[in-house]
C-alpha cells in the first residue's frame, strides 16, 4: 500500500455511503501508511465476512496498539468483541459467528427472536422500544387505537448502517474515530437517525461512545435507549464483584429475590442457572456523573463503564452465570429506562418523548484496568458512595416490576 500524503490535521475516509452509492468492501491503514508522532502500531481494517449467517456482514477492526476491538456496520454500529494486551472483552455466546439481520426474525419464540443473534459485547436496545416482550397500543394510520405486539430489545440492532466514516487526528491526541448513521424508520411508524461515534486513542485503555438520537417526525416520538454491555472471563469468574454507588437496588423477580443480599458478587458457571436481574438507583458527582466497575477474584483485571446519570439514569445488572455452553455472561446496562416492557415503562414516567427534530444525546465510556490501577477506580467509586447506605429492597416493587 502507498503511503497516504497528509496535508490536513484529520484524516478521512467514507467507507459506506447509500446516498452516493459509496462502498469499499476490503481497506486498511495503519502506522506503515501515515507517519504520527507515536510510537504505536496501530491499524484500521475494514473488510466483509462470508459464509454461513455471517455472510455479507461489514466489520471494522480496530487497533490503538493497546486496545482493539471489532465494530459491525451491519448489525446496527454495535461492538462485537474486544482485547486489551492479553484481556478478552466480551463474552462466549452459544452463537459464535455474527448473525446477518436477514436471519433474524424478532417475532419468533415469543418475542425472543432477538437472541438468535445475541452475541456481541456491546450492543444497543431500542430505539421505539426495548426491554421485555409483551403488548402496547398505539394510533394506527387511520387514527385509531391499535394493540400491537413489541419483541425483545427492538430493532436497532439489526439495522445496517447506512454511513459510515472514518477519520483520524493527526495532531496530538492521535484519536481513531469510527462515525456512523443508523435509520430506524417506518411508515406511520417511528422515525429516528442515530449518529454514532466511536472514539479510542492511540495506546488507550479506553472507548467512548457517543450517540445522538434524533426524531425525524413532525410529531413527538417515544425512544429507548439501554446499553447492553456483556462480560465473561477473565473478568467475570467465581468470586468476581460489581463495584458501583448504590442509592437503591430492586430485584425484578422471585429469582432475583432469592440472592438479593450477593446480587453484587458472582459464582462460576452453574448448569441450569435462571438469570437474575437487578434494577440499581446510582449515584453520581456533582455533575451527574457515575461510574461502575466489574473486578475479577484476585482484584487485578477490571472493567469500568462510565457515564452521566442526566442522560442514562437507570442501570440493570444481568446476572446469566450458567454454563459455558449455555452463555456464562453478566450484563451491564445503563439506559433511559429499565427493560421491561414499553407499556409499564410509560406508566412508571421513563419513557423518553422526543418532540418533532428534537435530539437525544447519550455518552458512555468503556476502560479496561490492571493490577494497582483497579484499586484506583474502586477508591474513586467509593468516594462516590460516600457515607450513603444503599437501600436494599427485598421484594419486587410495583414501580420498579410486574410481580
Amino acid at each position: 500500500m502507498n503511503r497516504f500524503i497528509m496535508n490536513k490535521k484529520i484524516f478521512r475516509k467514507t467507507i459506506i455511503d447509500t446516498a452516493s452509492q459509496t462502498y469499499i468492501e476490503d481497506w486498511k491503514i495503519s502506522n506503515k501508511d501515515i507517519e504520527l508522532e507515536s510510537n504505536y502500531e496501530w491499524y484500521i481494517h475494514k473488510k466483509r465476512l462470508y459464509g454461513g449467517k455471517q455472510d455479507n456482514i461489514d466489520i471494522i477492526e480496530v487497533n490503538n496498539g493497546s486496545l482493539s476491538f471489532i465494530i459491525v456496520p451491519t448489525r446496527g454500529m454495535g461492538i462485537w468483541k474486544g482485547k486489551f494486551k492479553d484481556c478478552f472483552l466480551g463474552w462466549e455466546s452459544p452463537i459464535k459467528q455474527l448473525v446477518n439481520p436477514c436471519y433474524i426474525k424478532l417475532e419468533e419464540r415469543g418475542g425472543l427472536g432477538w437472541l438468535d443473534g445475541f452475541n456481541e459485547w456491546i450492543v444497543r436496545c431500542g430505539l421505539e422500544n426495548n426491554g421485555a416482550p409483551g403488548e402496547d397500543i398505539i394510533i394506527d394510520n387511520m387514527g385509531r387505537e391499535k394493540k400491537v405486539f413489541l419483541p425483545l430489545h427492538g430493532k436497532i440492532a439489526n439495522i445496517p448502517a447506512d454511513k459510515v466514516e472514518i477519520s483520524i487526528d493527526l495532531e496530538k491526541k492521535f484519536e481513531i474515530n469510527v462515525n456512523g448513521i443508523v435509520y430506524e424508520r417506518s411508515m406511520f411508524g417511528s422515525n429516528f437517525k442515530m449518529s454514532t461515534s466511536i472514539v479510542t486513542e492511540l495506546g488507550s485503555n479506553w472507548i467512548k461512545i457517543k450517540d445522538v438520537i434524533e426524531n425525524l417526525r413532525a410529531i413527538p416520538s417515544e425512544m429507548q435507549l439501554i446499553y447492553h454491555c456483556n462480560y465473561g472471563e477473565p473478568f467475570l469468574e467465581d468470586g468476581s464483584t460489581l463495584i458501583a454507588p448504590i442509592k437503591r437496588v430492586v430485584p425484578r423477580d422471585k429469582y432475583a429475590i432469592e440472592n438479593i443480599d450477593s446480587f453484587s458478587y458472582f459464582s462460576g458457571p452453574k448448569p441450569g442457572f435462571i438469570e437474575q436481574v437487578y434494577f440499581l438507583e446510582l449515584l453520581g458527582d456533582d455533575e451527574g456523573k457515575t461510574m461502575v466497575m466489574l473486578k475479577n477474584k484476585e482484584g487485578i483485571k477490571g472493567t469500568s463503564i462510565s457515564f452521566s446519570l442526566k442522560q442514562l439514569p437507570y442501570f440493570t445488572l444481568w446476572k446469566n452465570t450458567a454454563s459455558y455452553e449455555d452463555g456464562y455472561v453478566v450484563g451491564l446496562e445503563p439506559g433511559t429506562n429499565f427493560p421491561n416492557n414499553r407499556a409499564f415503562e410509560r406508566e412508571k414516567g421513563r419513557v423518553v418523548k422526543l418532540a418533532p427534530n428534537a435530539k437525544y444525546i447519550a455518552e458512555i465510556t468503556f476502560a479496561v484496568h490492571l493490577d494497582k490501577e483497579v484499586e484506583e477506580i474502586e477508591e474513586y467509586i467509593k468516594k462516590l458512595q460516600g457515607r450513603i447506605k444503599p437501600e436494599i429492597i427485598r421484594n419486587v416493587h410495583p414501580d420498579f416490576s410486574k410481580a
